[in-house]
Order: structure tokens, then sequence, then C-alpha cells
């Protein structure tokens, strides 16, 4: 297996034929695995700020899914409607390496590298009813990474490939939709560039992940996740008193996701994959895993780039995983007890799997995810009992292969 293969699932495009405008090369992946860092998760910084309402994260009852698809030539959208459990192919233009954001009935697909465009669809018709541009400004591609909407009702967007966050109208046409250009390069490592990743609102504040990768593509540390103050526009010195600004340091490095946690009824706690699942109380800046890393490696999940995408039940007590195996050769599906549920350690019930982004959800008892593989990609539909999943449908034609997804109202 090429060197490149597992970035190449990671990233799509990106991997293959841009990650090194964002910041270098990709190193092989018998490189990736770093020791742990030790961040204290009961330190929180003296400017923490807490939200004043919940985060922005995992409609509570959604109908339908939205899944981008691509065979790294062209893109689509697809639409699962999870009650009749049917998919709609092709609803929608796509591209290569575009990823879905939910918000009341607007769709926001952000197209990354060297796409670096934002399109608005309404999800009655599908419809696009906006197109932004993200032209870049120092590097090769902005590679817009995330996008979410602010409490004041515009579109925050992260960029992978330059300091800033920008921030759009849009209602506003085009060309008069950019209202401000937010500087987080403060909050970067040596290179001066944060790596801005993932994005969620939470009551008045906006939350963005920052990777802060060095050469290779390796951590110089863990994420941090930086508070960005909508009236303001300016980010938060959550230590103003040093030299560099200062974000809030999280457990893990390389944020693939974050959810909701169910078990939180103000929704001001969030769950964060990377090498295991942390928890994050955004009430009290506190964090500490809800599954260790140490737990992830038992499987042999001891690869930062290994894990994939997750979701967990209703009452917050139980995940479903997807990660790699160590040598990359395919995906396994996973379930594993949060803070002390069982099982304990993860417990795979499906293999023979690829996937490039994420592409998991779970509904209800039905956990839906989009895989890659060659000889027979599509969506795989589980459903969830107490002996765990098992397979109820599949694979579910999506038109070209499935990229990523998100549950929408």
């Amino acid at each position: 297996m090429s060197s490149l293969a597992p970035i190449a699932r990671m990233f799509g495009l990106v991997g293959l034929l841009g990650l090194a405008a964002s910041a270098c090369a990709p190193a092989e992946h018998g490189t990736s695995s770093l020791p742990i860092i030790e961040v204290d998760g009961d330190a929180v910084p003296p400017g923490w700020r807490v939200p004043d309402g919940p985060c922005q994260l995992d409609p509570p009852e959604p109908s339908r899914l939205a899944l981008t698809t691509t065979d790294f030539a062209t893109g689509s959208l697809t639409v699962i409607d999870v009650h009749e459990q049917t998919a709609e192919v092709d609803v929608a233009e796509g591209s290569t390496d575009a990823v879905p954001f939910a918000h009341g009935d607007r769709l926001l697909m952000v197209h990354r590298h060297q796409h670096d465009r934002l399109d608005v669809l309404r999800t009655q018709e599908w419809s696009l009813v906006g197109q932004h541009g993200l032209a870049p400004t120092t590097a090769t591609s902005s590679n817009p990474h995330a996008a979410t909407i602010g409490p004041d009702g515009l579109a925050y967007i992260t960029l992978f490939a330059e300091p800033a966050l920008r921030v759009l109208d849009l209602d506003r046409p085009p060309a008069e939709a950019e209202r401000a250009r937010i500087d987080l390069s403060n909050f970067a490592d040596d290179d001066g560039n944060p790596e801005l990743s993932l994005a969620v609102t939470c009551g008045d504040l906006v939350m963005v992940t920052a990777q802060r990768l060095g050469p290779g593509f390796v951590p110089s540390g863990t994420d941090h996740l930086i508070v960005v103050d909508p009236k303001q526009r300016e980010a938060i010195d959550l230590v103003p008193e040093t030299p560099e600004a200062e974000g809030l340091p999280l457990l893990g490095e390389w944020v693939r996701q974050l959810r909701r946690d169910p078990a939180d009824a103000r929704g001001l706690t969030v769950l964060a994959l990377s090498r295991g699942i942390e928890r994050i109380n955004l009430g009290t800046g506190h964090r500490h895993w809800a599954v260790p890393p140490e737990r992830f490696a038992e499987v042999d999940i001891d690869d930062r780039l290994s894990p994939q995408a997750f979701d967990v039940d209703e009452q917050g007590e139980q995940a479903y995983l997807a990660a790699y195996d160590r040598d990359f050769s395919q995906v396994r599906l996973y379930r594993v007890g949060l803070d002390g549920h069982e099982p304990a350690t993860p417990e795979p019930f499906a293999n023979g799997f690829d996937s490039v982004e994420r592409s998991l959800e779970l509904v209800g008892d039905h956990l839906w995810y989009g895989s890659t593989r060659t000889n027979a990609p599509g969506l795989w539909l589980f459903e969830v009992g107490d002996d765990g999943p098992s397979v109820v449908a599949g694979p579910i034609t999506t038109g070209l292969p499935p990229y990523s997804m998100v549950a929408i109202p």
C-alpha cells in the first residue's frame, strides 16, 4: 500500500493534491504515531468565557441526511430519508472535496482545497440560493474547512491555510457578503498559521478548533479551542498576561469531529473525537476523557489519523465509531461505552469498509454509515440493539461514492 493511501482517504483531494499548500508535505503514516501529550483538563485559563446558551449541534430528531459524494473527478449531493430508508441521488451539484453543515432550512456546503467557496442551498427543494467565493490572500488555496451560523445570523468559516475566520452575510449578494476577517494568527504555533478546522456556535459565542500543525503535519501540541466574540469581531485571549494569545488546550490532537453531549440538558457540553473521546464542559472549561486513548489503543486505534467519525446514543452512554486499522487496510465499526459504561473497550461489529470523511450518523435506533470501498461503495444501515448493531440493508446506492454526511431536520 502506498504511504499516501491513508492520507488520501483521510483528506480526499486535500491529501493528494493540496495539503502542501496549507503547511507542508504530509508525512508517511508510520510517523504519525506520537506520544500522548498530557494536558491538565482541570486547569481552566483565567479568561475562560461561558456561552450564554446551548451549542448548535446535532438536530434532536433529524428526518434526513445530507451526503456529499465524489469519485474525485466530479461531485454531487445525495439526500437520505431516514424514515423511508431511501436515497434521492444527485439532488444538487457538489465537488471533489465538499463537506456539508446544516442550519435550519439551509445547507451550507463548504468546498475545500482549491475550490474555495461556500454554497448555500434550501433544504426544501435543494435549490442553490447563494454561492460565495473564499479566495486566498497568501496561499494557493484558502482551504475552507467548516461553517457555522453565529448568534448574529452571519456565517463564520474556518480556513485551514490562512490564519483568519471569514465572516459572511449570506443574505447579501456575493460581492457584498463579506463582513469581516477575524485575525487568529496570534493563536498559531511557530509557522504563523493555527490550521483552523472545526466550528460551532454556542449561545453568544463561536468556537473554532486550531490544529497547530508543524512540518510533516505533526501536531506541535494538542488542539486548542479558540473562543470568538461575534459582537467584538475578535477572538478572546484566555491568558492575556502572556505574550501569545491562548485558547483552551484540549486533551487530544487532530480533533476530527464534535458532537453534542446528550447527557447535558443545557447543551453546554460537547464530545470531541481524537485519539479518544473527550468531554468538553463549556460551562466550566473543564475537559476529561469519556473514552481515554488507552482504550482505543487496546484495539490498535493508536494513530492520530485512524479515527474517522463517531456518534452517541440519546442517553450519552454509548458511542459508535468508525476507525481505520493500524495498517490503514480497512475501516472497522465499533461501539464503546462512555464514562465506564459497557463495553469499556471498543467492540467491533462490522469491517471491510473505507471512508474519507465523516460519514456516520445515529438516528434513533438506526446507524447509517457511508463507505467508499471499491467493490461495494454506498450506505450501510444497522439496527442498534442490546447485543450490538446488526445489518439491516446495504450497500444502498448513493450515486457517486459517499464522502461526508450531516443530519438535517
